[in-house]
């Protein structure tokens, strides 16, 4: 913090200028960046990892355990995502932790029943059902024969879903959860820095800016 160099307007010092307490504005974006980069990593891994796991499980298992297992994955859709992240702030406390793995459980579902419909069309195939006739084990066809034509489409999805997640992310840090106030995070900085909207509406601006690239970059990326 620099007070004498609050609002200092775009300077060679600080390319994006300083906020009310004389704080570099890009240094906040790029520590706010990495924070938000190592929440979405978490949060791919955690909804592509369990909802992969569990729905391809439905889809093998079949029967009761199968209606089980698709039941308990609707049950992750079905509850709003902002209790999740109030259930995990009250045990994890405010941190991204918490906010990463509210939208994590929030994201299994969607992946399961995926990754499910996916495995049950690939079940199907006549590829299989030969495999299953020359006396393949389960395991030899789920890691040789089902994975292999489920998980690209699956690692499509994550990828799509990523941009989703950076909204969700910073929503979260904006109202308080999943943020820790010391730290640098882009929605707790739109928030932190609202009262300037008309004195100093750029401070505002460029976190919502790199909000809005880094969205676009990931759908651009993965839709192509």
């Amino acid at each position: 913090m620099d007070i004498l160099a609050r609002h200092s307007g775009m300077t060679a010092s600080h390319l994006l200028g300083t906020d009310h307490l004389g704080r570099d504005v890009l240094s906040r974006i790029m520590a706010g960046g990495w924070r938000t980069t190592c929440v979405i990593l978490a949060v791919g891994l955690t909804g592509f990892t369990v909802g992969t796991f569990l729905g391809t499980a439905a889809a093998v298992l079949g029967t009761w355990r199968e209606t089980l297992i698709l039941r308990s994955c609707e049950f992750f859709i079905m509850v709003p995502t902002l209790v999740v992240a109030l259930t995990a702030a009250a045990i994890f406390g405010l941190s991204p932790l918490s906010a990463a793995l509210a939208l994590g459980l929030a994201g299994v579902g969607p992946h399961a029943l995926l990754a499910h419909t996916l495995s049950k069309r690939v079940l199907g195939q006549p590829f299989i059902l030969a495999a299953q006739s020359l006396g393949v084990s389960s395991f030899g066809m789920i890691s040789r024969h089902l994975l292999p034509n489920t998980l690209p489409l699956m690692f499509a999805y994550v990828g799509n879903q990523a941009g989703l997640a950076v909204v969700a992310y910073a929503s979260l840090a904006f109202i308080g959860l999943g943020a820790d106030p010391s730290q640098p995070d882009w929605g707790a900085m739109v928030f932190e820095y609202r009262v300037f909207i008309f004195d100093h509406p750029m401070l505002m601006i460029w976190p919502g800016t790199a909000i809005a690239i880094t969205v676009s970059a990931l759908n651009w990326a993965f839709d192509d």
